[in-house]
């Protein structure tokens, strides 16, 4: 059998405990735990993406959001801090175990108990009976992001929010994502934020006439 990655805890590094961890504000914890990612190069979200996030998240107060890869739950806690304001609930789940372990210790270290997480291809982990979700945010492999856009779209909400990150950085990866959204352009509208090196897109789909 295969050893267990054990994922490196940024509190440990520290010669703290997750008790002193739990005693911090939760923006005193973001922080902390985005130092961490990008000192161990975790691909943790932008705080532009945080800053998107939480605005469409006040704007449209889901009570139901899936996340597509959550890496070390970073932007899992940013979205569940947010949903705990009005009894919302997260999904998420990522491909990488040590990632999956990582993000459920770093969700236990600011207390939030309102996500799920499950290990595996959401693809295959998630079914219609989850849904439907007012929000989804995409930020998992590149290459798949146009097949995690088709599933989203069976499992949103009529007139939900999905956001899809690092549009921009990844040509290749992301080409077969920008095709689609072409022939699609008759039933979604969308925008972009740009990053400095990168860009995030919201859509929500276009009303009927």
């Amino acid at each position: 059998m295969a050893k267990k990655i054990i994922p490196k805890i940024f509190w440990e590094s520290k010669n703290l405990s997750i008790e002193d961890i739990q005693k911090k504000s939760r923006t005193e914890f973001f922080a902390d735990l985005k130092q961490f990612g990008e000192d161990q190069n975790i691909p943790n979200i932008s705080w532009i993406c945080v800053n998107v996030l939480q605005f469409f998240l006040q704007l449209k107060k889901p009570k139901k959001v899936l996340e597509m890869g959550c890496a070390n739950g970073f932007s899992s806690c940013i979205i569940a801090d947010q949903l705990e304001k009005w009894d919302g609930e997260l999904l998420t789940g990522d491909i990488s175990e040590p990632s999956l372990e990582s993000a459920k210790m770093n969700a236990k270290a600011c207390n939030l108990g309102n996500i799920e997480f499950r290990f595996g291809n959401i693809l295959e982990t998630i079914t219609q009976l989850d849904g439907p979700f007012d929000f989804i945010f995409i930020d998992a492999q590149k290459s798949w992001t146009h097949k995690f856009f088709i599933f989203a779209e069976t499992l949103l909400s009529e007139d939900g929010i999905i956001v899809v990150d690092d549009t921009k950085k990844f040509p290749d990866k992301m080409k077969s994502f920008h095709n689609y959204i072409k022939r699609e352009e008759d039933h979604w509208s969308f925008f972009t934020v740009p990053e400095p090196d990168d860009a995030i897109m919201v859509f929500t789909r276009k009303k009927k006439q």
